[in-house]
């Protein structure tokens, strides 16, 4: 199965909520609240790498997202969110996916402008505005668990 995902709601914006979701015959979301991604960006800063929080948390919301489901998919196609940091968005995801389905080819995740018609786009905006109900609710403890 090949999945697309998106993002509403930009991480490093922590004044609101992040949703990243996927869409392809299935859809299945998970959310971030402001002040948690606050709480994360605010460990992230004491540790002096305040920037790679973003992209960190970008890419384990991707993999908690989609680890129920790596068994069925076999493409991964991510909403260009972050251009020029794709590369550090797909190591970091690269190597949680490989823990649990280690022949998963890096190949089989790519970037690529995911539009507004996509059903990615659609579950994800849904949810960041409250017309939906998230199936995930990412919590900081768990974030900290997988970013460390």
């Amino acid at each position: 199965m090949k999945i697309e995902i998106d993002q509403s709601g930009k991480i490093e914006n922590t004044s609101k909520d992040t949703v990243v979701a996927f869409s392809n015959g299935i859809s299945a979301s998970i959310l971030m609240r402001a002040a948690d991604k606050r709480e994360i960006q605010k460990i992230f800063r004491e540790a002096g790498k305040s920037q790679i929080f973003i992209y960190k948390l970008f890419a384990i919301m991707i993999f908690l997202l989609v680890k129920p489901h790596l068994n069925k998919i076999s493409e991964i196609i991510i909403d260009n969110e972050y251009p020029g940091k794709s590369g550090v968005v797909k190591d970091f995801l690269m190597r949680k996916v490989k823990k649990i389905n280690p022949k998963f080819h890096r190949e089989n995740i790519s970037f690529g402008n995911i539009g507004k018609k996509s059903g990615a786009h659609q579950t994800a905006y849904k949810v960041f505005k409250g017309k939906n109900k998230t199936d995930k609710i990412l919590s900081v403890n768990e974030a900290l668990k997988n970013l460390l």
